[in-house]
C-alpha cells in the first residue's frame, strides 16, 4: 500500500507558520512579515488512520534535523501496523515513533491541541474576561495564600470580596465593570478566595454558563454570564519614574505567537512617548520567528539579525541569513548540496524606536523567539541585557498541517545569533548555553515579589541602570553580581498597577 507523503517543509501552500521559536524555508517563504495576518486554509484531506500514522513517518524522515540512529528508525515505519484501527491510535503510536528522535518538542497534535495551538496563536483563550490583581500588604508585597497551593491573594473591598478588572468578552457584554465585588460564583462563596481557588471556580468550557453575585455601589446584582472566546492583549505598557526623575518606559511582552504582537508593540511605544524602554521578556516562552523578525525591525535600522540551518530534504540543508538595512528584510539562503546562492529582499516595519535606549530583561524561561529576538539587540549593540542566563533554545520547530486535521511539529533547523553563537538544544540534552546578560541580577528569592511590583530588584535594577547613564556607558560597566546600593522602595512608583495575568477567566 502506498501511503500519502506530506510536503516537505516550505514546498506547499499546506506548510503552516512556525509556531515554536521559528521559521519558514528561507527559499519558498510564501508569506511574511507584513503579509503575515494572512489566515491559512485548514488542510481538510483524510486518510485512514495507517495512513496517517506511515504519512507522519515519511514527514519526519525527511525533514528531522537530527535522527541519530538511521537503523532503529526504520524500524518504526511498520511497527504498529496491525494494532493502528482509530485515528487516536495512530496519534498515539506516532508520538511513541517521534518520541525515538530524542526530540522532546516532537510531536503529532490531535484535532483538539491543533485548537488550543490557534487559540494561543491569536491570543484568544475560553472564559468570561475578567483578571484580578494581586492583595499586596502595606510594603508592596504580595500576600501569600495560608495554603501555599492557593499562590497569591488577590485585592478585595473591605468584606473580603475579589474586585474584578473588566478584560473583554463575555463579562464585558453582561455588563461587569471594573471594581465590582465577586460575592459568590456558582453558587459559592468568594469571600477570601485565593488565586488558585479563583481559577478552579471560573474554569470553563465555551458556551458553559456561569452565576455570579457581584456588589455595586452597596447593591447586590445577579449576573448570568455565557462563557465565550476572550481577547488578551500580550504587550502591556506603563510609564515608570526613576529615583532621579526620569520618565522610562515598561513594556511587558508575554509571548511572540500572536500575529498582533507587532502591531501592539507599536502602539505601546507610541503611548510611552519616552527615549528609555525596557522590555521585559522573563518567562517568555518564545513563539514565531516571523513575529520576532517583525519587532525587531522596530528597534533596528540594519545588521544581521539571525542565521539559520535547516533541514530541507534527507539529503540536503539550507543556510538562511536575515538581516535588516533601510530597504527591507534580506534574506540571504545557501543551498548546501549545491553551494548556490539565492537572495530575497521583503518589506520591513519602520524602526520607529530606533534611536531609543533599550534594556531587555530576561532569566532562565526567557526561550526561543524571546533569546533570537535579544540576541539581535545585543549583538547589534541597540540594548543592554540584565537577568540571568536565558534558556538555551537555539533549534526551531517547523509545524506542518497533516491529515485527518493534526499537526505535526518537529525540530528541523538550529539558528545562530548574529555573532554567531548557538544556544543550544533547548534541553533535549546538556548542551543549553543561552545568553549571558550585560548585567547579571539575580530576582531576589522571595515568593512574594510580583514581576512589575516596587519590589521587583531586576526591574529596579534595570530602571536605575538606564536612568543614570547612557546606553554605551551601560554596556561597558557590564557588572556581574547582584547591586547592593540601589534603593528599592524609591526606584519604582509605589502607584505602580500589578495584576497577575494567570488569574484570568
Amino acid at each position: 500500500m502506498k501511503t500519502p507523503r506530506a510536503p516537505p517543509a516550505g514546498k506547499a501552500s499546506n506548510v503552516t507558520r512556525l509556531i515554536s521559536g521559528i521559521s519558514l524555508s528561507a527559499s519558498k517563504i510564501a508569506r511574511f512579515l507584513t503579509a503575515i495576518a494572512d489566515k491559512l486554509r485548514p488542510q481538510t484531506e483524510q486518510v485512514t488512520p495507517i495512513e496517517l500514522y506511515h504519512c507522519t513517518w515519511e514527514t519526519a524522515s525527511s525533514i528531522a534535523y537530527t535522527i541519530h540512529n538511521l537503523k532503529e528508525w526504520k524500524t518504526w515505519e511498520h511497527k504498529f501496523d496491525r494494532q493502528i484501527k482509530t485515528n487516536e491510535d495512530a496519534i498515539k503510536f506516532a508520538n511513541e515513533m517521534l518520541a525515538a528522535l530524542g526530540d522532546q518538542y516532537a510531536i503529532l497534535l490531535s484535532p483538539a491541541q491543533v485548537k488550543a495551538e490557534q487559540e494561543r496563536a491569536s491570543g484568544q483563550f475560553t472564559g468570561i474576561g475578567v483578571q484580578f490583581e494581586a492583595k499586596l500588604d502595606s510594603s508592596g508585597r504580595a500576600i501569600l495564600a495560608p495554603d501555599p497551593e492557593g499562590g497569591f491573594m488577590v485585592s478585595t473591598d473591605s468584606n473580603g470580596y475579589p474586585l474584578m478588572q473588566v478584560v473583554s468578552g463575555p463579562a464585558q457584554q453582561a455588563g461587569m465593570q471594573n471594581g465590582d465585588a465577586v460575592v459568590s460564583i456558582r453558587g459559592e462563596t468568594a469571600k477570601n478566595i485565593t488565586r488558585a481557588g479563583l481559577i478552579d471556580k471560573l474554569r470553563c468550557s465555551s458556551g458553559e454558563k456561569i452565576e455570579i453575585v457581584i456588589l455595586r455601589d452597596g447593591h447586590i446584582r445577579n449576573i448570568n454570564i455565557t462563557a465565550g472566546t476572550v481577547n488578551t492583549d500580550v504587550v502591556t505598557c506603563q510609564v515608570l519614574k526613576s529615583s532621579n526623575g526620569q520618565s522610562v518606559g515598561y513594556i511587558r511582552l508575554e509571548h511572540f505567537y500572536k500575529l498582533e504582537a507587532a502591531s501592539e508593540m507599536i502602539a505601546a511605544i507610541k503611548k510611552l512617548a519616552v527615549d528609555k524602554l525596557i522590555i521585559d521578556l522573563r518567562y517568555n516562552p518564545g513563539g514565531d520567528m516571523d513575529v520576532q523578525l517583525q519587532l525587531a525591525s522596530l528597534f533596528i535600522k540594519d545588521g544581521v539579525l539571525v542565521s539559520c540551518r535547516e533541514r530541507i530534504s534527507s539529503t540536503n540543508h539550507e543556510l538562511s541569513v536575515y538581516s535588516l538595512s533601510p530597504k527591507g528584510l534580506n534574506i540571504n539562503v545557501k543551498d548546501e548540496a549545491s553551494g548556490k546562492y539565492t537572495n530575497r529582499l521583503l518589506e520591513r516595519l519602520e524602526a520607529i524606536a530606533a534611536d531609543s535606549e533599550i534594556a531587555i530583561l530576561v532569566n532562565s524561561e526567557s526561550m526561543s523567539a524571546a533569546e533570537m529576538f535579544t540576541a539581535a539587540l545585543q549583538d547589534n549593540k541597540r540594548a543592554i541585557v540584565i537577568g540571568e542566563t536565558t534558556f538555551g533554545k537555539g533549534i526551531a520547530q517547523a509545524v506542518l498541517i497533516m491529515p485527518n486535521g493534526t499537526h505535526m511539529r518537529v525540530t528541523n533547523q538550529r539558528y545562530f545569533t548574529p555573532s554567531g553563537k548557538w544556544l543550544g538544544d533547548g534541553g533535549n540534552t546538556s548542551e543549553s548555553y543561552g545568553i549571558v546578560p550585560d548585567h547579571i541580577v539575580k530576582l531576589e528569592d522571595k515568593p512574594d515579589i510580583v514581576l512589575g511590583s516596587p519590589h521587583d530588584n531586576q526591574l529596579t535594577y534595570a530602571l536605575e541602570t538606564l536612568a543614570s547613564a547612557s546606553l554605551e556607558l551601560s554596556r561597558q560597566i557590564k557588572q556581574k553580581a547582584l547591586p547592593l546600593n540601589i534603593e528599592t522602595k524609591s526606584s519604582v512608583s509605589d502607584t505602580m498597577t500589578t495584576t497577575v495575568p494567570e488569574v484570568q477567566a
